[in-house]
């Protein structure tokens, strides 16, 4: 049985190892979700497993620009879909259901040890796929999460439903922010961190326009272990 349980059927998951690095190994994972396929990368550890893994949304954000090998160093798997530039936020939703169903099904993944995490937009679509699957999803983790009007109207949410949503989910919340970015960001992550009943607010030192910076992102690396491994 799949993590995101769909009435339709999809197409067999392929995955195979194509990089690698000392001690963590790349493999392509495709899948298919309402006639068209999804593709995402999977960043695991070189173990056997069964590993814990983190179900990236919004890939084209800060995950694709965290160094996820040190989080492959923890014994942590990571997921990063290929998102289209002009996708909305409700097919981001549908790609991130796809893979997070086909990851699950890999050998060398714990399919109960399963975490939602988003950047930005990202953190959007991760917090609509933890509302509508709180029981199959472990945990969820926002880095700088922007929960902007306009990404509610894009994913099909009125611009306060997301925040009723958040009240649905009582699995454990990291949320992560940056002590220099913008006032709106801030209460996005402070409202967050209140609004889901079962969440941990953690200030990191730089704010998240400076995604670049190698001290917030190895830091966000270390809560984002931390909270893995305590829930």
């Amino acid at each position: 049985m799949g993590i995101f349980r769909h009435e339709e059927k999809r197409a067999e998951h392929e995955a195979e190892e194509v990089l690698g690095g000392a001690g963590w190994r790349e493999l392509p994972v495709r899948c298919e979700r309402g006639g068209r396929e999804v593709r995402a990368r999977l960043l695991a550890p070189d173990d056997p497993g069964p590993l814990p893994v983190v179900m990236w949304a919004g890939g084209d954000d800060v995950a694709v620009k965290l160094p996820l090998e040190e989080l492959a160093a923890h014994g942590v798997a990571s997921c990063v879909i290929e998102s289209e530039a002009l996708g909305t936020a409700v097919r981001a939703l549908e790609d991130l259901e796809a893979a997070s169903d086909a990851v699950g099904r890999l050998g060398l993944i714990d399919n109960c040890r399963v975490f939602l995490a988003g950047a930005g937009r990202g953190g959007f679509v991760a917090t609509m796929a933890a509302a509508r699957h709180p029981g199959d999803v472990s945990g969820l983790v926002l880095l700088s999460p922007d929960f902007s009007a306009a990404g509610a109207a894009d994913g099909g949410e009125s611009a306060e439903g997301i925040w009723g949503d958040m009240r649905r989910f009582r699995r454990p919340v990291l949320v992560c922010c940056g002590e220099g970015g913008s006032h709106r960001a801030f209460d996005d992550a402070r409202r967050a961190a209140e609004e889901f009943p079962n969440a941990r607010l953690v200030t990191l030192g730089e704010g998240p326009h400076v995604v670049g910076e190698a001290m917030w992102l190895s830091h966000a690396v270390d809560e984002v272990v931390r909270f893995i491994r305590e829930a």
